[in-house]
C-alpha cells in the first residue's frame, strides 16, 4: 500500500514538473529546429522514475528490432497503464503513441503529448477513428514510428484480448515493418481498480519486424493473425 501511495505521489509530482520543461523545451525546439524528440526523451526519463519507484525490473528482449532509425509500427498487446512506462525506455526518439482521446484531457500530460505529436483516438466514433489512423499513416510516411494497442483498450482478464482492425489498415496504408511488441508481467503488478503494487519483473519482447506487402492489400485477417501469433508466442501462458 506504502508503495502504492508512494507511486501516485510520484505520478502527480513527476508529470507536473517533467511535462512542464517537456511542453517548453518541445515548444522551444520546435520553434528553433522544426522537431520535438525532446519531449520524448523528457517522457523516457519520466518513465523510469515510476519504474524504479514501483520497483519494476523490465527485461528487453530482441530491442533490435526496435533500434531501426526506420519509420515502424509497433504494435503491443495491453495488460496495464504501466505498459507505456515498460515501453518508453526503449522505444526510438521518433515514436508516436496513438492513445485514446480521454489522456489527452489530462492536465499537463495532455498538453504535453499534444507537443510531442502523440496522437488522440476516439474508438466511439468510427469517423473521428479513420482521421486519426489516417494522421497516423502521415506521420509514418514522414520518418516517424507510431506504436499502437490493437486490442483498443487494457485486457479485462489479464488474457489476449481480439484485435481490432484499425491497426491493420494503418499498416497497410503506411507499407512499413510491423514490429510485434509482447509485454508480460504488467498485469500482476497492480490489479485492476488497486493501488497496491507488487514489485517484480516484467517483459518486453519485440519480435522480428513482419513486411505487410507480403499480404494482398485487403488480407488483414492475414496480417493480423501473424501478428497475434507472434506476441502470444512470448507471453506467459496465463497472458495468452
Amino acid at each position: 500500500m506504502l508503495r502504492g501511495l508512494l507511486t501516485v505521489v510520484t505520478f502527480v509530482v513527476s508529470t507536473t514538473t517533467l511535462g512542464l520543461a517537456a511542453i517548453l523545451a518541445g515548444l522551444v525546439m520546435r520553434t528553433l529546429t522544426g522537431r520535438r524528440e525532446i519531449v520524448f526523451q523528457i517522457g523516457k526519463v519520466w518513465a523510469r522514475i515510476h519504474l524504479a519507484v514501483m520497483g519494476i525490473r523490465p527485461e528487453y528482449v530482441g530491442i533490435e528490432h526496435a533500434r531501426s532509425s526506420e519509420p515502424r509500427i509497433f504494435l503491443a498487446n495491453h495488460l496495464s497503464t504501466l505498459d507505456i512506462w515498460a515501453l518508453a525506455p526503449a522505444l526510438p526518439d521518433t515514436t508516436r503513441f496513438v492513445a485514446k482521446k480521454s489522456i489527452f484531457w489530462i492536465p499537463v500530460l495532455g498538453q504535453a503529448m499534444s507537443i510531442a505529436g502523440f496522437i488522440p483516438i476516439d474508438r466511439s466514433d468510427r469517423t473521428r477513428a479513420v482521421r486519426s489512423l489516417s494522421r497516423a499513416a502521415e506521420r509514418v510516411r514522414n520518418g516517424e514510428s507510431v506504436i499502437l494497442f490493437p486490442e483498443g483498450t487494457r485486457s479485462r482478464d489479464g488474457k489476449l484480448a481480439r484485435f481490432k482492425r484499425g491497426s491493420f489498415h494503418l499498416a497497410m496504408q503506411a507499407g512499413v515493418p510491423v514490429v510485434p511488441v509482447s509485454i508480460s508481467g504488467t498485469g500482476k503488478i497492480v490489479k485492476p481498480g488497486s493501488i497496491v503494487v507488487q514489485p517484480g519483473t516484467v517483459r518486453v519482447t519485440f519480435s522480428p519486424p513482419i513486411d505487410p506487402g507480403t499480404f494482398a492489400p485487403d488480407d488483414l485477417d492475414g496480417l493480423s493473425d501473424a501478428v497475434r501469433a507472434a506476441i502470444a508466442a512470448r507471453l506467459a501462458p496465463d497472458e495468452q
